[in-house]
């Protein structure tokens, strides 16, 4: 019996150029939780954005954030994998010539810089120290700095924006499939009660802990290799798990 559903968001539950999640597939979600089934939402997205783009199930879902750095229920932080000070640090020394930084903590975000208008949607709150951060930081989008990780980095870089010439980084520590497996264990529920959904190659460590794992699209052979079925769309997915 399927007990825990996770799914990947961008490309997955919300289309590609779509600015929200369709209601065909809130349909679903919300059948899937009345049939007592938990269900996570996995993305490289914060806190903040999936909550604000789901805010009729923020209290119902379990949010994997940050790319595994975080994950959040009702609002409440139970698994994190925070960025160290002294690599929040690097990103401070970059500031200049045209390089900033986004901090993003769990229900903030912080600047160091100059940001370019690409940023203004996370709203940040301009510091010009690490000190002056009031919370933990899970997962920071340089601009315009050298995207190469440093000697004794203790990070991992999330995604590269190529020739936006802006890079997302996490803790080298954090995935998606490591934040499911801690999920799991507080579930007290096992990958032959799990079911995954995704788009991409960053789902693949979360597949591993699932014995129903769904490739929506063809964005990735990697991903496709590593599941049990193709599929369409999110919505055939749901449909074939909620059959089960």
């Amino acid at each position: 019996m399927i007990k825990l559903i996770v799914s990947d968001f961008d490309g997955t539950l919300m289309p590609y150029g779509r600015a929200c999640v369709p209601e065909s597939v809130k349909k679903r979600l919300e059948n899937a939780l009345d049939k007592g089934i938990a269900v996570a939402v996995s993305s490289g997205r914060t806190y903040g954005e999936l909550a604000s783009l789901l805010p009729e199930f923020e209290d119902r879902l379990w949010f994997i954030c940050c790319d595994g750095a975080y994950y959040v229920q009702g609002g409440r932080v139970f698994y994190e994998r925070k960025i160290e000070n002294a690599d929040l640090s690097h990103f401070f020394a970059t500031v200049g010539n045209g390089a900033s930084a986004v901090l993003h903590g769990a229900k903030k975000n912080y600047s160091a810089g100059s940001l370019p208008s690409v940023a203004e949607k996370f709203c940040a709150v301009p510091v010009s120290r690490v000190t002056d951060i009031k919370e933990k930081i899970f997962k920071v989008t340089a601009y315009g700095a050298d995207t190469m990780l440093w000697n004794g980095s203790g990070l991992r870089m999330h995604w590269d924006g190529g020739e936006q010439r802006m890079a997302q980084y996490v803790n080298r520590f954090a995935n998606k499939g490591v934040a499911l497996s801690d999920l799991q264990m507080r579930l007290m529920l096992t990958k032959f009660e799990t079911a995954c959904i995704g788009d991409s190659g960053n789902d693949i460590a979360m597949m591993h802990n699932a014995k129903y794992s769904f490739a929506v699209g063809n964005r990735s052979d990697e991903l496709k290799a590593a599941v049990k079925e193709s599929v369409d769309s999110v919505e055939n997915a749901l449909d074939a798990l909620l059959d089960i």
